[in-house]
């Protein structure tokens, strides 16, 4: 995320994080600016958004695809990327507070980090995070879980789960890490990898 970005962050996003919907709309416009915001959502407001699919979540899906696209089209790679992670961020923060305090506590149980991720599976200065929403019948845990099979979600999409790893294991390891998308269900693959580095 640019020092620009951070610095633009403000009290009303306190109002917009606990909803997906929210916190995308808002990251997409407050950093990309109200014109592209506009083009991205087609000139919808959250509420009209909201309410077209309130139950049409195949349609929900199709529509957040054709945003993306119109956001990659629109934005240049490290820009779109910043805002998905941010996005990403702000809902591990306000979404996945209890996974992460509960993954704190358990950290707690053991002497050191390391000590602590070995238990856990991950050795040496990188480990892999795995989701596989197919296993729930789904293509992803987040918005687009209803994208038709046929259909292909831009990288950008995915980059919102960067940020939310990310953020997830800074706070439970209380140092900085480095997360990487490998692959994604949702963009092609079986299942979704992360690959996290200590920093």
């Amino acid at each position: 995320m640019s020092k620009q970005m951070e610095e633009k962050k403000d009290s009303t996003i306190e109002s917009m994080e606990s909803s997906p919907w929210g916190s995308f709309v808002y990251h997409i416009t407050a950093y990309a600016g109200k014109e592209i915001g506009n083009i991205v959502f087609e000139g919808k407001t959250l509420e009209e958004i909201s309410e077209k699919y309130a139950n049409d979540p195949k349609g929900k899906a199709l529509w957040i695809k054709g945003a993306m696209e119109r956001l990659d089209a629109l934005v240049d790679e490290e820009t779109r990327y910043g805002i998905m992670r941010y996005c990403g961020a702000a809902c591990a923060g306000a979404c996945a507070r209890g996974g992460i305090d509960k993954a704190i506590e358990m950290r707690k149980k053991f002497d050191t980090i390391d000590e602590f991720l070995k238990a856990n599976g991950f050795d040496g200065e990188v480990f892999h995070v795995n989701y596989s929403p197919h296993r729930d019948g789904k293509r992803c845990h987040c918005l687009g879980n209803d994208l038709p099979v046929e259909e292909i979600m831009s990288p950008t999409y995915c980059q919102c789960s960067v940020g939310h790893v990310k953020t997830f294991w800074e706070e439970v390891l209380e140092r900085p890490v480095k997360v990487d998308l490998i692959h994604s269900a949702i963009t092609g693959a079986d299942e979704c990898k992360f690959a996290v580095r200590l920093a």
